[in-house]
């Protein structure tokens, strides 16, 4: 059944969505501390004018939780989920505002702007237009805007609301951040459906030794220890473990191509001839790294902690190091895998661990994806895509391991202007263009989904 939108003026819903935006942006949920309430208050007084009731929860003071449902039929819920929280921003390093939410030469600028409040408003926009529009639903469909994504452990968002209130959240179906980017192929045009993303294994190595006197070295120094330790990991080739998305990833792609780039995209996935096939594929240098990571499990030293003064040889030394897992991949494999190149005599502590996840593509939800942007976009084709870093699904899945979360956010890059780069930069913005098709392709897809019959229960 086509989407029919004709009845939407598209003009005045483009200045509507970029107010949501720049209302959003002029929140400062720079997380820590968050105070996403700001956010939550804004959405919920749009909701309300609109007659949608919206429920704002707190799990402490300041962090504020919005949430509402469209009811409909007895299929199972979608939930349209952002995050409302932002990362912290260097204000003398931008152009402009940070917190202005300027609109300058068809761009609205701030921080947020792409990750992630431009999907939040055009996900309200959505919700709000199934509401005026009124679309008879088979399902619920929940809007959610919720805190605390970026500090990644979600104590105060997703994660949270599924733990104390999950009445509110109790959806099988989320579209939340995480894909909808498009790329070129040797001219062949694609768009990502996020449908994985590998696990966090953030951990610490720990090295004792002898204290001493700077002036009399010895053997037993706990920073020489340490240091060996994370030059082996460092230098370590860690196994491949491909993924199912992976290969899916990668197979979507050969099948547009000569024969040629078609078989390096395969044997990338060989592990003896992984590499030289990265280096000979047309691909830019920054999905050739990415590439790389999501092959194999990835370890990261970031951080440093040994002694206090110049003359003094520590007791300990610590390093802590930012581990990511494939999927497929455990805790205890993970480990397994990594000990034989620290040693016995280095203590490891985990701080976080999340599974790698993976949905599948053998959905209704991600099928009506493919067929509304096979309409909205005839000469690009949609891939599922595995993420090497992270979103709120690594807060739903491990809770409900039935519900099956897809990251959606169409964009079109502008190849002089790659607005995706500026993700957690400086002069972070998105173009009003992107925004609204965003929000028209979102309407259809959830229009679509929601309207016809699927043949799936709830």
């Amino acid at each position: 059944m086509k989407v029919k939108t004709m009845t939407i003026n598209w003009h005045h819903i483009e200045k509507e969505v970029t107010n949501f935006l720049q209302h959003l942006i002029r929140c400062n949920t720079t997380n820590p501390p968050g105070n996403e309430i700001l956010c939550a208050n804004y959405i919920a007084d749009v909701l309300k004018r609109e007659g949608i009731d919206a429920t704002i929860t707190e799990s402490e003071p300041g962090r504020g939780n919005v949430t509402a449902r469209l009811k409909g039929g007895n299929e199972s819920a979608l939930m349209l989920l952002g995050h409302t929280d932002v990362v912290a921003v260097e204000p003398d390093k931008w152009s402009r505002d940070p917190f202005g939410g300027e609109l300058h030469n068809g761009y609205i600028w701030g921080r947020g702007a792409l990750d992630m409040k431009n999907m939040v408003a055009a996900e309200l926009m959505v919700f709000l237009l199934l509401k005026r529009q009124g679309v008879t639903l088979n399902r619920d469909v929940i809007y959610a805007a919720t805190a605390d994504e970026e500090a990644g452990k979600g104590n105060h968002g997703i994660g949270w609301l599924i733990d104390h209130h999950p009445e509110e959240v109790n959806a099988k179906y989320v579209l939340t951040e995480g894909g909808g980017g498009d790329f070129y192929v040797n001219g062949k045009h694609f768009y990502t459906c996020q449908t994985g993303q590998k696990g966090i294994f953030r951990f610490r190595l720990k090295a004792k030794g002898r204290p001493g006197h700077g002036s009399r070295p010895h053997r037993d120094n706990a920073v020489v220890k340490l240091s060996r330790a994370i030059a082996a990991l460092g230098q370590a080739k860690l196994p491949m473990h491909p993924s199912e998305t992976l290969r899916a990833f990668l197979e979507g792609i050969a099948a547009t191509q000569d024969d040629e780039t078609a078989q390096q995209l395969r044997r990338a996935l060989d592990a003896e001839n992984s590499e030289t096939a990265l280096q000979k594929l047309p691909l830019a240098p920054d999905m050739i790294a990415s590439l790389r990571a999501l092959l194999q499990n990835t370890v990261s030293p970031t951080i440093l902690e040994a002694g206090s003064k110049i003359n003094v040889i520590p007791a300990e030394a610590t390093a802590r190091i930012d581990g990511r897992l494939a999927p497929g991949q455990t805790d205890e494999s993970f480990e397994a895998e990594i000990r034989p190149c620290i040693g016995d005599e280095i203590d490891l502590i985990v701080d976080q661990y999340s599974p790698p996840l993976e949905t599948s593509t053998n959905s209704p939800l991600y099928e009506t994806i493919v067929h509304v942007m096979a309409e909205r976009d005839p000469d690009a084709t949609v891939v599922p895509a595995l993420m090497t870093g992270g979103t709120d699904a690594k807060h739903i899945c491990p809770r409900w391991p039935d519900v099956q979360v897809y990251g959606f956010m169409p964009h079109r890059q502008v190849r002089e202007e790659k607005e995706m780069n500026l993700i957690h930069g400086h002069n972070e913005r998105t173009s009003v263009e992107n925004l609204v098709f965003a929000t028209r392709i979102l309407y259809d897809i959830v229009t679509r989904f929601c309207q016809s019959s699927t043949g799936e229960k709830a």
